[in-house]
């Protein structure tokens, strides 16, 4: 055996160890070896706002580094806890999210619900993500002294605005159910298919807390009073 055969057996050798080597490395750093993960000091209620003085570093396998579960403290900084968070284990993202994914909207809004008939909200067809402006339609009050007002008087009403540019955070039928949008309803008519867009009737509002006691009354007027609440689109 010449010395340029021997060099080469020499070279692949040396290759193949290396490659082994890394092989063992990178096996071993993956089922053997620990990094860091956050995980809670106490156990954290659910629908706790998150703060990353809440929670400590502690050695956990690599193999977690693959897996759906924060990996710092900074990720988890401002969220809110969807359930309990037990002490000393790692928090799965899905038991930490965002707050306005979580309560819709951003915290220094009230979300709550009002129901709707179709002709007073735009024909039912508002969307998620729209504005909207909500007018409170109520009889004038008539006077039991002034008798120069007839029975055959025609009523008056008077019209007020009382939420300007609401967002709308979520719509529904009468039954609870999501209502679908028009782009649904027209890309099923497209393929063929019949229509299935559902009116809305329940609208679910972003509203500023100052709000919330105004709508509400309007909403209590409108079913005890014969007043009306309507909505209309805002302008963009």
């Amino acid at each position: 055996m010449n010395r340029t055969v021997q060099f080469i057996i020499g070279v692949i050798a040396v290759v193949v160890a290396l490659g082994a080597g890394f092989y063992g490395r990178n096996l071993y750093l993956k089922e053997v070896s620990t990094y860091q993960v956050p995980v809670p000091i106490n156990t954290i209620p659910a629908y706790a706002i998150l703060d990353a003085d809440m929670f400590q570093m502690r050695e956990m396998p690599r193999t977690m580094a693959s897996l759906p579960y924060y990996q710092s403290t900074q990720d988890l900084e401002g969220k809110i806890s969807t359930v309990s968070l037990p002490a000393e284990l790692p928090v799965a993202q899905a038991n930490a999210v965002r707050v306005t994914q979580f309560r819709l909207a951003d915290v220094k809004y009230e979300v709550l619900s009002i129901p709707v008939e179709p002709v007073s909200a735009v024909g039912g067809q508002i969307r998620i993500g729209e504005h909207v402006n909500l007018y409170q339609v109520l009889p004038e009050e008539i006077d039991p002294e002034n008798t120069a007002i007839s029975a055959n008087d025609q009523s008056t009403f008077k019209v007020e605005l009382i939420a300007r540019s609401v967002l709308v955070v979520d719509v529904r039928n009468a039954q609870g159910v999501a209502a679908e949008s028009n782009q649904k309803s027209e890309d099923n008519s497209t393929f063929g298919g019949s229509p299935q867009n559902e009116q809305v009737q329940i609208l679910t509002l972003a509203v500023e807390p100052k709000y919330v006691d105004v709508i509400l009354t309007a909403v209590a007027a409108s079913k005890k009073q014969g007043g009306l609440l309507w909505s209309t689109l805002a302008l963009p």
